[in-house]
């Protein structure tokens, strides 16, 4: 039988780890988007690593989603801050998220935010895709 010092030993130098958990553990490979002025990290790793927006675009329509992104950049934040939040946060901020102009959330979401989180993301996603339309109908 292994020894506690042979196991701890094992678990440091990731033996056992498949090559595709060790690809996936070095960030350096997960950069920002690979279009230009894109803020958004990597999700797609293809021919080109891109955003989940800019998977397959070229040319000018992805210009034109660079910028929707850009303009939604804050919203992206939020969320993602939103999704760290604990139930204290949550019932802290309650009223605020309840009353929010953009995108009010429902009682029913206040009790269960992933809901409201869900309902946020895909709307974020709608907008930004909208946003597109409109830059692009803009420039030609």
């Amino acid at each position: 039988m292994a020894s506690m010092n042979e196991l701890v030993a094992g678990v440091k130098v990731g033996k056992g780890r498949s090559d595709k958990a060790k690809e996936y553990a070095h960030a350096m490979e997960w950069p920002k988007c690979s279009h230009n002025g894109c803020p958004l990290p990597t999700t797609i790793k293809a021919e080109t690593v891109t955003c989940g927006y800019h998977y397959r675009e070229h040319g000018l329509n992805a210009e034109c989603i660079t910028e929707a992104i850009i303009e939604h950049q804050g919203f992206l934040v939020k969320y993602n801050q939103m999704i760290y939040w604990n139930t204290r946060q949550w019932k802290e901020k309650r009223a605020q998220i309840m009353g929010w102009p953009v995108l009010p959330a429902t009682e029913a979401e206040m009790n269960y935010p992933n809901s409201y989180l869900t309902r946020l993301y895909d709307w974020i996603g709608k907008s930004i895709v909208k946003r597109t339309a409109e830059i692009y109908a803009d420039k030609n």
